[in-house]
């Protein structure tokens, strides 16, 4: 990936580790990626693949047994791990902000949604004055499709679909350039998240802020994103952008597990054909490429080294021996 002088987000060789009773975890293992105003970069992959992680390390959000042991994470070209803690909390929403998995969990049930889109103003923005909080919530909340009369209500009064909306609207408060969405939609039933996804787009349209979709579901991200990065054991895999990867374009073979796991219709039935094995033990991974224990195209040159990301002739790039090895001879005719 080339350096782009216009990206709000920069990841440069980011590797982050975890210290656990086993030992070492390299939970993100030297990823580089960038993001440009107003595009949405999917991460996908299956838990324990690291994304979340890489999440956390851009919020400067790491817990206590996890460190960034390389490279450099800047965004709007502000290295976040060379600020003081007082400098990234101010950072922190204003600049960057989040949106986690669960909502519920997420807003505090005993101070209803009003009171906390006030603390964002109070802390973030103390000069203005009660009448323009009050004006910049209510227009928060019809930008999500919710009435204002629900500032009153705890977040256990709401459904998991306005709560999330609640969430996002949180996020955007403060016209962040970058917004980090990590699983936003996953404890929601189907129509419910396509309406998230919808408001999503809308509202990024509108905002022209940049995005991290983080999904273990690539039909999702497929359907929202820009570009698509797919995350195993640490790495990035395969990346390009998102109409590759709903086309018949030659994938990583984690990446076509991926795909083939997604529910179609065969005759008159739903099948879902799942990836082979089981993901990876990050403390004692295997040498070479870490997928090749589940990988039925897995050779000798797979155990030998760590395959890296190469540029592939349909736009995209993949960490993969094989597909080399197949370029190569298709070259050659």
């Amino acid at each position: 990936m080339t350096e782009n002088n216009s990206a709000i987000l920069r990841i440069g060789h980011v590797s982050v580790v975890y210290e656990t009773e086993a030992g070492l975890a390299p939970a993100v293992n030297d990823v580089s990626l960038e993001l440009e105003p107003g595009r949405i970069l999917g991460l996908v992959g299956e838990s324990g693949c690291g994304k979340s992680t890489l999440a956390q390390a851009i919020m400067g959000l790491l817990p206590p047994n996890a460190s960034l042991v390389e490279g450099q994470i800047t965004v709007q070209g502000r290295d976040l791990y060379t600020m003081s803690e007082p400098a990234m909390r101010a950072f922190r929403w204003k600049n960057v902000s989040m949106v986690f998995q669960s909502a519920l969990v997420t807003l505090n049930p005993v101070i209803p949604v009003g009171k906390q889109f006030e603390e964002i103003f109070t802390v973030h923005q103390p000069a203005m004055s009660r009448a323009e909080v009050r004006r910049r919530i209510e227009e928060l909340l019809v930008l999500v499709r919710i009435h204002p009369q629900h500032l009153r209500n705890f977040s256990h009064e709401l459904s998991g679909g306005m709560r999330q909306r609640v969430a996002i609207a949180m996020a955007i408060a403060l016209d962040p350039a970058l917004i980090i969405m990590d699983e936003p939609t996953t404890a929601l039933d189907a129509v419910v998240q396509q309406e998230i996804l919808d408001e999503i787009r809308r509202i990024q349209e509108i905002k022209r802020f940049a995005v991290v979709f983080i999904s273990h579901d690539l039909r999702l991200v497929s359907y929202i994103s820009s570009e698509i990065a797919v995350m195993y054991a640490g790495k990035i895999v395969e990346y390009g952008p998102a109409q590759r990867f709903l086309s018949e374009a030659r994938h990583h073979p984690y990446t076509q597990g991926l795909l083939d796991s997604i529910p179609h219709l065969e005759g008159e039935r739903f099948t879902i054909h799942s990836v082979p094995g089981s993901p990876p033990d990050l403390v004692h991974l295997v040498s070479g490429c870490a997928f090749h224990p589940r990988c039925a195209a897995a050779h000798e040159a797979c155990l030998a080294a760590a395959p890296q990301l190469k540029g592939v002739v349909d736009s995209g790039q993949i960490a993969c021996f094989d597909i080399e090895r197949k370029q190569k001879e298709e070259a050659h005719g």
